[in-house]
């Protein structure tokens, strides 16, 4: 079992708090991507986590014009709202360290926290402007636009 310290100071390093655009909602995730001869701490982490999330293998890929050459890679991944949550705990008992990494988990865990409070009355308004102080927490993310409906 790994202990609770290593999981963050990994997380800090190679972890993601972030969320996806599907229509007109915000899908929250929490991910860690590493090379496909690392997969056993990618199942470390999950097995940590209570096995919440899925372990998605991906094999390696030519280059694009837009893109170089990618390795097989394990990327672990938990998307749930429920699920979610066994990542907050984590991360509120143990806390990131990195300064940045440490204001992007505490954008996305309000997110989350919204998510979860208001399940049958989501305010998209909060998460569209919480999701553009996320992003602009990425320098290498594209601009991010969500049109309110």
């Amino acid at each position: 079992m790994l202990s609770p310290w290593y999981v963050t100071g990994f997380c800090d390093g190679e972890a993601v708090f972030s969320f996806s655009r599907s229509g007109g909602t915000l899908a929250l995730y929490f991910a860690i991507k590493q090379r496909e001869d690392n997969r056993q701490i990618i199942e470390d982490m999950r097995a940590y986590f209570n096995y919440v999330g899925d372990i998605y293998i991906s094999k390696a890929s030519k280059p694009t014009k837009n893109s170089g050459f990618t390795k097989p890679s394990a990327y672990y991944r938990v998307t749930r709202i429920g699920e979610l949550k066994v990542i907050i705990d984590h991360f509120d008992k143990y806390p990131l360290q990195s300064e940045k990494k440490r204001e992007a988990y505490n954008i996305w865990r309000q997110m989350v926290i919204h998510k979860i409070e208001n399940y049958r009355d989501i305010d998209y308004n909060i998460l569209r402007e919480l999701a553009m102080k996320l992003s602009s927490l990425n320098p290498k993310s594209r601009a991010f636009k969500i049109h309110a409906r």
